[in-house]
């Protein structure tokens, strides 16, 4: 098969979005596929050197520091995808590049596939600003899925402002990712949480729950000792770990605020946090301003290739996101043996509470009180971990990967040509 990916998340971030594709795109050319990628340029010099990448141009920050916004995309674009012949198309993000991608297959008559790799109802209240670009998908949506009246009426109503900025956000959120939902072949979500959610949305195509795969990240003793000793940590201290975005989505005040009760009767106790995000000073500031500052540490973002020196390191990893899709760190974090603490109970096929890890209440006290409870019980750690690394084994990307071939190869047979409508010229700014 020739498969398109359109995002726009990719390589050189390392986001899970970015990793997942990358693993998937890897393991699908091994079992013979073609992938192509299309990706925004992460910045205006930055020159492609891998086959069967097309970036597009892209401006930095509209909703984040990190984000790279693609608004034009050239006629010989689009002619030189013609020339690639896909069979599908598979969009992983719904920003200009996916909804760019779901418009040239409708265009096409070609089978559309997308991932909701990201929980954009939960994150959207986190990120009031995003509001502009959700208002934006909801106006598009019918202009990728060739919708008539009906959508274009669901269309406008979500223009219509509500008291709570939130609730708008949301709203715009449901109705707009519905519409586009709707116009697929078939949708996939990394987890049971998230069919759950679009299933309550009324999506009426197929849906596929599929995790994401995830490999080890192998370390040596010796980097795993280096990593102790760039960050000054004593044989005889226990580390707690979280690797994430550095966010408010991400509940890190609970986990720093469950931190300062272990540190209270755990003398032994490190707390770190690696991954970049906008909203570090913040957390650092909390930090900073309790009695056990001294043994929390943000090491900032680190590469993906390096982490399984600190999971290696860690004896415990927690968790506290309730806005994650599938959070492929746990994982990572289980391919390491190393024991979890988390709060979101639908989000993993590898935790089960008491088996391969231990769910805490969204709450610092019992966040806390889970945490000691592995870090005072090195033998029941060891046992979870256990467990958990040879789940994570089963999750590999070749295995998920695989699944992921027969769901195109499903999709292909059972799409019939010309059943989806021709979506009208999309606006000038976004195929211009």
């Amino acid at each position: 098969m020739r498969i398109g990916f359109f995002s726009d998340r990719y390589l050189p971030f390392t986001d899970g979005i970015a990793c997942s594709m990358e693993d998937a795109r890897r393991e699908l050319e091994d079992l013979g596929h073609e992938v192509h990628i299309f990706a925004p340029k992460p910045d205006r010099r930055y020159c492609e050197q891998a086959p069967r990448v097309t970036r597009f141009p892209a401006v930095k920050g509209l909703f984040f520091d990190d984000y790279r916004c693609s608004v034009f995309y050239p006629p010989r674009t689009r002619r030189e995808v013609d020339k690639l012949e896909l069979d599908l198309v598979h969009f992983h993000t719904p920003g200009q590049i996916g909804l760019f991608g779901a418009y040239y297959a409708r265009r096409h008559d070609l089978p559309l596939v997308t991932t909701y790799h990201t929980d954009l109802y939960a994150y959207v209240t986190h990120y009031p600003g995003v509001l502009p670009g959700v208002v934006a998908l909801s106006i598009l949506a019918p202009y990728v899925t060739g919708g008539g009246a009906g959508e274009r009426r669901i269309s406008r109503s979500c223009v219509r402002p509500e008291r709570s900025i939130d609730r708008w956000n949301q709203k715009v959120v449901e109705r707009g990712m519905t519409l586009i939902h709707n116009s697929c072949d078939l949708v996939i979500t990394p987890s049971a949480k998230m069919t759950a959610q679009l299933g309550g949305w009324n999506t009426t195509s197929r849906i596929a729950t599929l995790p994401s795969g995830v490999d080890e990240i192998p370390a040596t003793a010796a980097e795993i000792e280096a990593a102790r000793r760039e960050y000054g940590i004593a044989d005889d201290e226990q580390v707690v770990l979280y690797v994430g975005r550095i966010g408010s989505e991400k509940n890190l005040g609970v986990l720093i605020d469950a931190f300062t009760h272990v540190a209270r009767g755990n003398a032994k106790a490190r707390l770190m946090l690696i991954g970049p995000g906008d909203e570090e000073n913040r957390f650092r500031d909390q930090a900073a301003a309790t009695a056990c500052a001294g043994r929390i540490t943000f090491t900032g973002r680190k590469p993906r290739a390096e982490l399984g020196a600190y999971y290696g390191l860690a004896e415990v990893f927690a968790f506290p996101s309730t806005a994650d899709t599938q959070a492929l760190v746990v994982n990572e974090a289980a391919w390491a043996g190393t024991p979890i603490v988390m709060v979101d109970r639908n989000i993993s096929q590898i935790v089960e509470d008491g088996v391969s890890g231990l769910y805490a209440a969204n709450a610092a006290e019992d966040f806390a009180a889970k945490i000691s409870a592995l870090l005072d019980d090195p033998r029941r750690a060891k046992a979870l971990g256990a467990v958990a690394r040879e789940r994570a084994s089963k999750l590999t990307a070749r295995v998920q990967a695989g699944k992921l071939a027969r769901l195109y190869e499903e999709t292909l047979a059972n799409a019939a040509p010309g059943a989806a409508p021709e979506p009208p010229e999309m606006p000038a700014l976004l195929a211009a």
